[in-house]
């Protein structure tokens, strides 16, 4: 899918080709917006619009989200200030915590969704994904069951 967007990225894995899924995520654990970008743009760039979905607040990263410069622009533009833990050094075991559900909100959307995704356009890889969270959603409230 290069036509498409596709690119190399590298995350502490290694390298990959393709594109990067951003997802905001509720502490309740339901996922409540997403962005795909392909894997070469920094996490940082799509951030704000992700973000436009909450009415500002508190929110965690992971380090590729540090920066003064990066968290200013959040504060002006969406009313949100991420915590990192090169921010929090007070508050680094409140922020594992909360890393360590993101990451399982990620391991179950691979697990048992995202990774039998054989789209053949960006557009069938975006809509197939969206369909994907919102099953989870949906299973996560417990409107449906798995």
């Amino acid at each position: 899918m290069r036509e498409d967007g596709a690119h190399s990225g590298k995350t502490k894995k290694g390298w990959f080709f393709g594109f990067k899924l951003h997802a905001l995520r509720r502490v309740a654990g339901r996922v409540v917006n997403l962005i795909l970008t392909p894997a070469n743009i920094d996490d940082r760039v799509p951030s704000p619009d992700l973000l436009m979905a909450t009415d500002g607040g508190i929110t965690s990263g992971d380090l590729g989200y540090r920066g003064k410069k990066f968290q200013d622009l959040l504060i002006e533009e969406v009313e949100m200030v991420m915590l990192t833990r090169a921010d929090a050094t007070d508050r680094k075991k409140l922020l594992s915590q909360i890393r360590q559900q993101v990451e399982t909100t990620f391991s179950q959307l691979w697990l048992k969704f995202i990774d039998r995704v054989f789209s053949r356009s960006w557009l069938g890889l975006w809509n197939t994904l969206q369909l994907k969270v919102l099953f989870y959603n949906l299973c996560d409230a417990g409107v449906i069951s798995k």
